[in-house]
């Protein structure tokens, strides 16, 4: 789920419009807005046909792929994105460079944007061969965005490169969506050693647990629709469960199933924490920036949790989580993605790659502007939007001239000044999405609620570009139950 305020979406940055705004500096750096010119895009066409790695997007394999794995491969965590959530190329791409990196021996644990019970399913069925993957992939928990061909693809890929593997590739989910199947997952151990305060503490949960049983229930409709008391002492059980496991005894700690408990206890926490503030009841006053980056700071530090000594993961997710950098007006006021929390803490062992595109479709849910975001996403359809990404001032508008059909390019290559470093200090759109898509403010400016292009060299360390894209292939989703 990806909500409007200080969000990253759609290649622009929306924060001007937090409820916090009137807690904000007055002095803070306004974005700079000056276009590319003539001369420093003509400069830049001539560095992309030099020091760009042009491809056949209908053909690439092992040729395309190492030598992008191979500039990747130093780091010990990678991030790879994707402009939109609804997209075949960058994701069918994205897989292709995942693969690639297992073979080479460069990745360990694919580290998912999907909450801990789905992804652990699909860690069952790629290492044990445990579980059906179709019935894994249209669990309520996971999102129905990547319910389609392309993942479902690299789990079958996964689970059969683990069949001879000596070192086998695990998955983790590290997003905390999903705080009633993790409260229930965590006091199911609970209960084992300790019956009393497995007890009162499912009591305070209320109508959290059972709700989580009715199927295509989410945790943050529950939260918001809970009386409001209900949704007090459910926030507290969360804070006492995590506490329990904090203080647990070394008896309690040798059980086998601790560590995912544990887990689960800190995942069902974090739900709570990540969406406090959507209530309509809430005091959104409290709500600043910092609050609004609270489930990207999650995601970043269970991702590091995640990793044992000497392994090394990739990062599933959207473009505007796995960005290295964000503007200077966002970074100031506390706003964090996954990326820039893993750059702050691995340095230069973390790398990204993010995507852009020129024309074609990809699938999204129609939103207007002012709607209520929250019930638009009980309803998603992802039907097909064609928009432009390649008129100026559009990324793709750049490298539709250079006369490829794809390519990927490596921003370490970029000179240090001159034009080509003045292009890369411009402002662009990127044509990302997320699941959000409204054709009426599609890449239009607005400062005055926080809407604006970013610099080309910001966000990733390679940029992977395809002339058209189209739709992802989609599951359909299971018939509703009655």
């Amino acid at each position: 789920m990806h909500r409007k305020l200080v969000v990253i979406a759609a290649g622009a940055v929306s924060l001007l419009a937090s409820p916090a705004l009137g807690q904000m500096p007055a002095d803070l750096p306004m974005p700079d807005l000056t276009p590319a010119s003539a001369e420093e895009e003509a400069a830049a066409l001539a560095w992309l046909a030099a020091a760009a790695t042009p491809f056949d997007p209908s053909a690439y394999d092992a040729s395309t792929l190492a030598p992008l794995a191979e500039r990747l491969g130093s780091a010990r965590v990678i991030g790879i994105g994707e402009a939109t959530h609804g997209s075949h190329q960058d994701q069918a791409f994205k897989a292709e460079l995942i693969k690639q990196l297992v073979i080479s021996g460069k990745a360990d644990v694919l580290i998912l944007e999907a909450n801990r019970l789905p992804a652990l399913a699909f860690d069952r069925y790629i290492r044990q061969g445990s579980g059906d993957p179709a019935e894994a992939m249209q669990a309520t928990a996971f999102f129905r965005i990547w319910k389609n061909d392309e993942f479902g693809g690299l789990l079958l890929w996964l689970r059969n490169w683990n069949r001879t593997a000596s070192r086998k590739v695990r998955i983790v989910g590290v997003d905390c969506q999903d705080g009633g199947r993790d409260a229930a997952a965590a006091l199911a151990l609970v209960e084992r050693h300790d019956p009393a305060a497995a007890a009162r503490l499912r009591g305070e949960f209320g109508g959290l647990i059972a709700a989580m049983d009715k199927p295509r229930t989410r945790f943050v409709d529950w939260l918001v629709d809970a009386a409001l008391p209900e949704a007090q002492r459910a926030l507290a059980a969360s804070a006492q469960l995590d506490a329990w496991f904090e203080a647990a005894s070394d008896a309690v700690r040798a059980d086998p199933g601790f560590g995912e408990a544990r887990w689960a206890a800190r995942s069902a926490r974090q739900a709570f924490l990540a969406f406090e503030f959507e209530r309509n009841d809430a005091d959104k006053s409290k709500a600043d920036p910092a609050y609004f980056g609270r489930r990207d700071r999650y995601m970043a530090e269970n991702a590091l949790a995640m990793l044992a000594e000497g392994e090394r993961g990739l990062v599933w997710a959207h473009d505007r989580h796995v960005m290295e950098d964000l503007p200077e007006i966002v970074d100031m006021v506390g706003f964090v993605t996954v990326g820039t929390v893993l750059r702050e803490k691995l340095g230069e062992d973390y790398a990204s790659v993010g995507f852009t595109w020129s024309q074609g479709a990809f699938r999204a849910t129609k939103v207007a502007e002012g709607a209520d975001v929250l019930k638009a996403s009980q309803r998603q359809t992802f039907e097909p939007f064609n928009l432009p990404n390649n008129r100026p001032g559009e990324l793709g508008h750049v490298f539709d001239r250079t006369g490829y059909k794809a390519l990927w390019m490596d921003l370490a290559k970029l000179p240090a000044d001159g034009p080509v470093a003045s292009w890369a200090g411009r402002p662009y759109w990127r044509g990302w999405s997320g699941w959000i898509a409204n054709p009426e403010i599609w890449q239009v400016t607005n400062l005055d609620m926080g809407e604006f292009p970013l610099p080309v060299r910001m966000g990733h360390d390679v940029i992977v570009w395809f002339q058209t894209i189209s739709p992802s292939h989609l599951w359909p989703a299971p018939p509703q139950p009655e």
